[in-house]
């Protein structure tokens, strides 16, 4: 399964998001672009896109941005790779108006396996929350030169490495 850049660049957007949650923060679309070195033009249609699905919300204006519609902890990276991916045929079989341009479609059992490794690939993706696709959210906001964000570290890492949230001799 390959991923387009446009799903790849709406991740990316989501997880700014994220680190900006806690707070309510929105962000613009030049500020996501600086952060990531990526073109504001492929932003601005992502952006509009997920805020047509009801992923984000919009204001305009000087204080204008965008923001989660939900907590990090509610959103699924599956969701959000549906929204993105307009194609998951992995062979042009899976594509019904193509498929009788194969010779041996009639005997193929191959598609009906492709089928369920996709939804195998969804599944897995649907298990993942955008809280927990940010491995270490300090290490991601100062990269990505967003403020400190420890909420974002999944409930079950903190009590499990302390109050702090880090476990001794491990580095975020």
């Amino acid at each position: 399964m390959h991923l387009t850049v446009y799903t790849d660049y709406t991740l990316r957007v989501m997880m700014y998001l994220a680190l900006k949650y806690p707070d309510g923060d929105v962000a613009t679309i030049d500020e996501i672009a600086a952060a990531y070195g990526i073109s504001r033009n492929h932003l601005t249609k992502i952006v509009h896109e997920l805020s047509q699905v009801g992923l984000i919300e919009t204001t305009r204006g000087r204080a204008g941005g965008a923001r989660l519609a939900r907590a990090p902890g509610e959103i699924s990276v599956g969701e959000i790779v549906r929204v993105a991916e307009k194609d998951f045929s992995v062979v042009r079989c899976h594509d019904m108006s193509v498929a009788h341009g194969c010779a041996i479609f009639p005997a193929c059992n191959l598609r009906r396996r492709l089928y369920r490794a996709v939804d195998a690939f969804l599944h897995e993706l649907d298990t993942m929350t955008l809280r927990e696709a940010i491995a270490a959210p300090t290490v991601a906001a100062s990269v990505l030169g967003v403020a400190d964000r420890r909420e974002l570290v999944p409930v079950a890492v903190s009590r499990a490495h302390g109050a702090t949230g880090r476990r001794a001799g491990v580095r975020s």
